[in-house]
């Protein structure tokens, strides 16, 4: 079953949610989470924000930007229940994008209520950036696979695809775990610029770890980068599928741009609009990883079993 008006609307959906990350990535990277204090739903304490600085109109518009994400995925999802029968993909898809974007919510306002924005220098801060970005991988994840159900894609088995679902789950695990240090070592990097801008001369304990574990990320990237780049070559090399060869393709292009935009990061000094760009790249080396693997998967029981 296809239902294409869905299907495009979940596509517009995943790309303004990337828009919405790359914001959220703006507000950590500049400090300005704490620019409506510890107040969450509300921003200081009001509904609208009256005379507001400038990092509470950068917060501010974060929550509003925010909040239409998750309105417009309770839509996708009564969409799908709508347009699918009970238990369908889609739907299965579309209601997993609902909780996660739920999550996503719930983990933001702990970032606020519990002070863990702006200049904390906390292990409990970088703990839960981490799971943060974990969680908006899987949202994104959630997502793409709606549109592409709903475009009238098949299903996919990982437990039946032999040694190309244990290869593709492995590449997602590994994904995922880049990003989480990522986000940890992006942490740091704001934590340093906001002691720089200090004048600070001597770093917290905090800070000093991350700085001596910063070299760690971009190794553990390139392995990963490898590994995949290795996993496409070697299915493709074995699959009676082409299906799947484009966005193999594409991940491997998103991977290269992603290593020298991350190595461009570091020569810079992590400057807040690089920044952006690396987020925005991970995110979509994920969205492509996803994809690649929902049509990879997607093939014949024979096919399967060859690859």
């Amino acid at each position: 079953m296809v239902n294409r008006s869905l299907a495009r609307f979940a596509w517009l959906n995943l790309a303004y949610n990337l828009l919405v990350v790359a914001w959220g990535a703006y507000v950590r990277a500049t400090g300005a989470g704490a620019g409506c204090g510890e107040h969450w739903p509300l921003c200081n304490g009001q509904v609208i924000p009256r005379e507001p600085q400038l990092e509470t109109i950068v917060e501010f518009t974060h929550r509003l930007t925010s909040g239409l994400a998750l309105v417009l995925v309770v839509i996708m999802y009564v969409w799908a229940r709508r347009a699918f029968a009970k238990g369908h993909r889609t739907r299965r898809a579309a209601g997993w994008s609902t909780v996660l974007m739920i999550i996503e919510a719930l983990i933001g306002a702990g970032l606020v209520l519990f002070a863990l924005v702006a200049d904390d220098e906390s292990m409990a801060r970088a703990v839960s950036l981490a799971l943060h970005l974990v969680n908006t991988f899987l949202l994104l994840g959630a997502i793409t696979l709606t549109a592409w159900f709903a475009g009238g894609r098949p299903g996919f088995s990982i437990r039946g695809a032999g040694t190309a679902g244990r290869m593709l789950a492995s590449a997602a695990l590994a994904t995922i775990i880049v990003g989480a240090s990522g986000a940890i070592i992006a942490l740091g990097d704001t934590l340093i610029a906001a002691a720089l801008r200090g004048g600070r001369s001597a770093l917290s304990p905090m800070v000093q770890f991350l700085l001596e574990v910063r070299v760690a990320h971009p190794v553990l990237a390139v392995a990963v980068a490898i590994g995949v780049v290795a996993m496409v070559i070697w299915l493709e090399g074995r699959a009676d599928n082409n299906e799947a060869r484009p966005f193999g393709m594409l991940l491997i292009a998103l991977f290269a741009g992603q290593i020298v935009v991350g190595l461009v990061n570091v020569s810079l000094g992590a400057p807040v609009w690089i920044q952006l760009v690396h987020l925005l790249l991970a995110d979509m080396v994920w969205i492509a990883l996803v994809l690649y693997g929902a049509a990879r998967l997607a093939v014949s029981p024979r096919a399967a079993a060859s690859a």
